[in-house]
């Protein structure tokens, strides 16, 4: 069996794929959904994680990770057909042609109107998640000349449904088959445990991997050559994440801004007590001779942020104040992770 992966699985692996949320309306309501409660049944739009309020916060983000490609996702992206068709017409006149745009769908409202659509839009991949009702629509989508596959998670219990999607889908040519490790969120894990699945580790759904491997291994021994590639829970949040937060790192680091040895941002954060932070900044600038791009202010106006190496000759000059060492994730809403206080 060729190990080949789908180049939407190269590029989101290399962390350069940004993952383009269209809405989170969906009319398959699967009891394992991951979604939150920010995004599940909602009509917003996230680039990775920023909420999307004009279109440019969309090539913002893209540039911000260095892009080569997008992943769009929902919710069912074909919920919204005309949203989903101008942000892949947008994303490639920005781009470029080689900008590579794969699409998640249950497939529901893929018909074949809708797929000549999103093909002559600039598609370049679309991934179903199959279910008995939907598996004509892959093949629409391959005889289209889509690259075309499927998506799933490996449930527990339900190895032989898996085994039946890999005979179909060698039958009509499709490109692979994506498994995915079945998860526990805080939004599924009532559902999961109703039903009688166990936690295995911090997020994985036990004896998940298992049946993954399991049709993996089955499949090569049936000499099928469907390209298949599991994706564990702990390559998406240890690698894609990962990769895809340092690509967006070096971009978005500020001069007055460090980068940590744990892949983080760090920052030293003066909240004075009589003055404002933007005062404080200007009378550093005057009497300590600071430029401009060594210092700023924290996105809530509360404090003042300066490079390491003045922060000694800051706390001489202006004593009353509070002070803390804070780690970021270098995303677009700057998730604090650590706080560190200097002096009380």
């Amino acid at each position: 069996m060729t190990k080949l992966l789908p180049r939407g699985c190269e590029l989101c692996l290399k962390g350069a794929k940004l993952v383009l949320f269209i809405t989170g309306l969906c009319d398959h309501w699967c009891y394992y959904c991951p979604l939150g409660e920010t995004r599940k049944g909602r009509d917003v739009v996230y680039a990775d994680e920023i909420l999307v309020e004009k279109d440019l916060d969309i090539i913002l983000e893209g540039r911000a990770i260095d892009a080569e490609g997008t992943g769009i996702t929902g919710g069912d992206p074909l919920i919204r057909l005309n949203r989903t068709l101008k942000y892949i017409q947008m994303l490639k006149d920005f781009f470029g042609e080689g900008h590579h745009i794969h699409l998640y769908t249950n497939g529901m409202y893929a018909s074949r109107d809708t797929l000549a659509r999103l093909k002559e839009a600039g598609l370049d991949e679309i991934r179903f998640h199959v279910t008995e009702s939907n598996r004509e629509k892959i093949r629409n989508a391959k005889i289209l000349g889509l690259c075309t596959g499927a998506e799933v998670p490996a449930i527990p219990g339900e190895e032989r449904q898996l085994r039946d999607l890999v005979l179909y889908l060698r039958q009509i040519g499709a490109d692979f088959l994506n498994i995915n490790q079945l998860e526990f969120t805080p939004q599924n894990a009532y559902q999961l445990k109703e039903r009688g699945f166990e936690l295995e580790g911090s997020v994985a759904a036990k004896g998940s991997e298992e049946v993954a491997q399991s049709v993996i291994q089955w499949a090569e021994s049936e000499g099928i050559d469907l390209p298949i590639h599991y994706c564990s829970s702990s390559v998406k949040d240890k690698l894609q994440l990962r990769m895809r937060l340092l690509r967006r790192l070096k971009n978005v680091i500020r001069p007055y801004e460090e980068i940590t040895d744990d892949g983080l941002i760090g920052k030293f954060l003066v909240t004075p007590k009589t003055v404002s932070p933007s005062e404080l900044r200007r009378m550093l600038m005057l009497e300590l001779g600071i430029p401009p791009h060594m210092s700023g202010v924290s996105f809530d106006g509360q404090s003042l942020v300066i490079h390491r190496k003045f922060l000694e000759s800051v706390l001489k000059i202006y004593p009353h104040s509070r002070e803390v060492y804070v780690k970021e994730y270098p995303t677009g809403i700057r998730e604090r992770v650590a706080e560190i206080p200097l002096r009380y």
